[in-house]
């Protein structure tokens, strides 16, 4: 089955916090989000298009039921910025396979090397995606997201780096990334040997 892109337009961290948060309160809907995110964007068009993957991120992600069966735990854990973050970004490559992708090729590029170029990255995307216009702006708007979330960094234009791992404080925020894993790969259960897989690279 040939993969999608699917994914054409950053969503900042915070909007996506806080349509989290409306969702486990229960007070999530099309309207306020729109609010929120026209914060950020203007336009009709680019309002509807953030609108459609906040909603594919957060009440019609594939691996929404872990978080509705941990509704109480969760309120402690977004408090703090790490967890909260590595919960996003589990979230959205569990919504959008692309965005996992790119996210293990700099984990693989990681594990050999503190920096990397761009176009590294772009290069071995475009591989399975295409070396297309939908492909080039799919990267633009899924880096600042883990650019945003501490990942990496990109010390000057083209080059990323990274420096040192990130330190979750809670198991839930780790156990849903896992559970973006699974979901992506099809699996039940995740082995000890599959821990080492690059996409967890970014873990202590």
């Amino acid at each position: 089955m040939k993969k999608t892109i699917d994914i054409n337009q950053r969503i900042p961290l915070d909007t996506l916090d806080i349509a989290l948060r409306s969702y486990l309160d229960g007070s999530y809907s099309n309207e306020y989000i729109l609010e929120q995110l026209s914060l950020s964007f203007d336009g009709e068009n680019r309002l509807k298009k953030s609108l459609r993957i906040v909603n594919k991120i957060i009440p019609k992600n594939p691996i929404i039921s872990i978080l509705d069966n941990n509704k109480q735990a969760l309120a402690p854990v977004l408090k703090r910025k790490t967890d909260r973050n590595i919960i996003l970004i589990a979230l959205l490559n569990s919504a959008f396979p692309f965005s996992y992708d790119v996210l293990r090729f700099f984990g693989k590029f990681f594990s050999v090397q503190d920096v990397i170029n761009a176009d590294t990255i772009k290069k071995n995307i475009s591989a399975i995606y295409g070396s297309n216009r939908a492909t080039e702006n799919g990267i633009y708007s899924v880096v600042p997201m883990f650019l945003e979330a501490g990942f990496f960094s990109r010390p000057s234009n083209g080059l990323y780096k990274f420096s040192e791992t990130i330190v979750p404080s809670s198991k839930l925020s780790i156990l849903i990334y896992e559970e973006s894993f699974k979901k992506i790969n099809k699996i039940d259960s995740l082995p000890e040997y599959q821990r080492s897989d690059p996409y967890f690279l970014f873990f202590e």
